[in-house]
């Protein structure tokens, strides 16, 4: 009687596991994927926390993604060397990056979008993160392992129905063949194919990191870095004035010994149709390290009846000089 029992024990601990078993890639793995955009290469290493991708823009243009942990080249002491670094090397454009942390947060355009969370949080896992349960098909091939989605989706234009998310593993192992989702919805829901091509399980090669340019920090544009804003209302009557209350999105960056980073505002004569009817105290802001994230009062006047005035920040020091100022400018009418 025992021996039923063990037996009955172990075959039901075994359904359970095939049953909560879920179908991941390897931890470390490098394959390419073709789609109707273009080519990608990707390289995860889950246990060394770094991952890889590239794109063939056009015949001229590649972009470069790298996410690391411990980002080569970081200043010491900096946000960049304490927290995930996420960079964009378009070659032989230019190149844009950010700390992921508490002042900032990644570019969600390289990366699988489960890898962020809590807006400042990251952290790279498993290439997969099914929408719903999947469930093995058992035997359907000789060849293939397959796995599809609990959940049914369907195209509208054609009333077919099939599972969310299918994916397909060459039989009895972890490696990746393809995988079907479905993007978007009603009559503009898509089933899209995706087919993978290892190149190898293991960790991804060190050659492929080896593109990050050692003066990254320095020669590439902080995306973290920006401005913040309250403006009640942007009309001013005459002899009238308006507050602006400004502050830095993160703090500027530690160069030579100096955090300072100096805030200036000018008139936009492309935009403006009347370049002289305002006026604004102070001339000039400080910002650093420490007074970075509180605000501080810019009052604006009209001296003059006119039209629109736009005013365009002049940012320089602590990485700022980088930052583009046209998606800052303020309009007053």
């Amino acid at each position: 009687m025992s021996n039923i029992f063990l037996c009955l024990m172990l075959f039901v601990t075994w359904h359970f596991q095939i049953e909560c078993i879920q179908p991941y890639f390897p931890p470390q793995i490098t394959f390419t994927t073709e789609d109707a955009v273009g080519r990608y290469i990707f390289a995860v290493d889950e246990i060394n926390q770094r991952a890889y991708q590239w794109h063939l823009i056009d015949s001229d243009d590649q972009l470069y993604s790298y996410a690391m942990q411990h980002f080569p080249y970081a200043i010491p002491d900096s946000p960049e060397s304490k927290n995930y670094v996420q960079l964009n090397v378009y070659d032989p454009v230019y190149c844009v990056y950010t700390a992921i942390w508490k002042h900032g947060s990644g570019m969600h355009d390289s990366f699988p979008e489960h890898w962020y969370y809590n807006s400042s949080s990251f952290k790279i896992g498993n290439v997969m993160e099914f929408s719903s349960k999947m469930i093995h098909a058992a035997n359907i091939s000789i060849d293939e392992d397959y796995w599809y989605s609990e959940e049914n989706c369907s195209l509208q234009q054609t009333g077919e129905v099939y599972p969310c998310e299918e994916i397909f593993f060459k039989k009895n192992t972890d490696i990746p063949v393809r995988h079907t989702y479905f993007e978007g919805t009603g009559w503009y829901a898509l089933r899209v194919i995706v087919n993978y091509k290892i190149i190898s399980v293991g960790k991804p090669s060190d050659k492929l990191f080896a593109k990050i340019p050692e003066n990254w920090m320095n020669n590439c544009t902080d995306l973290n870095l920006g401005l913040d804003f309250i403006l009640p209302s942007p009309i001013i009557e005459v002899n009238e004035s308006a507050t602006v209350k400004i502050r830095l999105t993160s703090p500027p960056h530690r160069l030579d010994g100096n955090d300072t980073m100096t805030l200036r505002w000018r008139v936009d004569e492309t935009s403006s149709e009347c370049q002289n009817c305002l006026r604004w105290e102070p001339k000039q802001f400080n910002f650093n390290n420490k007074n970075f994230d509180r605000y501080q009062t810019m009052i604006v006047s009209r001296v003059k009846d006119g039209s629109e005035t736009t005013i365009s920040p002049i940012m320089k020091g602590g990485g700022y000089d980088k930052t583009r100022s046209d998606v800052y400018r303020l309009l007053f009418r």
